[in-house]
């Protein structure tokens, strides 16, 4: 699978005015250094404040970096561009637009024709149940039917790269599941590269291949995870496993800055499986 990300020794700074500190720099990303292969969902966890969504955007081309490299198919980035697609957890819907033209946005900027933009939402709005819903308006629609809009909105115009930042942050746990799945059956459908900001462990290890854990403020990668679940991967099936709680358990240990023992080479004992699915179950 070829390097479809690349981030290297990067870091952001940002200028700090008044109060007598003229001239003066707050450091939020220092030596932040990723690859990501092409049609990889990683996921990204970290303290609050960490710059997990500084990163993303900085890779969407929304904030320039201060120092580093950031390379995407071997090109710097410079600015936004329609190989990315990004969707954030406020939905950025147009409200004056209908649910199809919103799906119609990207294809529209891409210069695609008339007809061929409106099938594509269409075809796009039938694969997440919403086709009913084409000539209603954002304030319509649920929470959970916004965010899906969002996501075919991102998807439509065929970027390569999908960056989502804490999509299903203001939805409910039931249609967050039902999201999850979704959000998963497009990716093996789609095989698009994901990046997946998020505060929720349990989220980050049910939907990726690799979970980056950061560490606080300057923001750099503390840790990466494999995640050596079995796809397709059935909510209530995976998450009920000792597997999903072990991994749960040590991105939980990383960002409470605790050793983690698969990496000293420990294998867990029985006892630590207990602990684990016991920690799990109160967190």
């Amino acid at each position: 699978m070829s390097v479809n990300i690349v981030v290297k020794d990067m870091g952001l700074d940002y200028a700090i005015r008044g109060g007598g500190r003229k001239g003066g720099k707050l450091t939020a990303l220092d030596g932040v250094s990723l690859e990501v292969k092409q049609g990889e969902f990683l996921s990204v966890v970290g303290p609050s404040g960490c710059g997990k969504s500084t990163l993303l955007y900085i890779l969407a081309g929304l904030i320039r970096k201060s120092r580093g490299t950031v390379l995407i198919n071997g090109r710097e980035i410079t600015g936004p561009a329609l190989d990315r697609g990004i969707v954030m957890q406020g939905y950025a819907l147009f409200p004056w637009r209908t649910v199809q033209r919103n799906v119609e946005f990207g294809l529209e900027v891409k210069g695609t024709p008339k007809a061929a933009r409106r099938r594509k939402a269409l075809e796009y709005l039938e694969s997440v149940g919403l086709s009913d819903f084409a000539q209603r308006y954002p304030y319509e629609l649920s929470g959970g039917m916004k965010q899906r809009v969002a996501i075919v909105r991102a998807l439509a115009y065929d970027p390569d790269i999908l960056l989502m930042d804490e999509p299903f942050a203001a939805v409910d746990e039931q249609t967050r599941e039902m999201l999850h799945e979704e959000l998963l059956r497009i990716w093996e459908a789609t095989h698009k590269t994901i990046i997946f900001v998020t505060h929720s462990i349990d989220e980050a290890v049910f939907l990726s291949d690799r979970v980056a854990v950061m560490s606080a403020g300057p923001g750099a990668i503390k840790r990466i995870i494999d995640v050596n679940l079995r796809r397709p991967r059935a909510g209530g099936a995976v998450k009920a496993s000792v597997d999903f709680s072990v991994l749960r358990n040590r991105v939980w240990r990383l960002l409470q800055n605790m050793p983690d023992s698969e990496r000293e080479g420990a294998a867990p004992a029985d006892s630590d499986i207990s602990d684990v699915i016991s920690d799990s179950a109160t967190l």
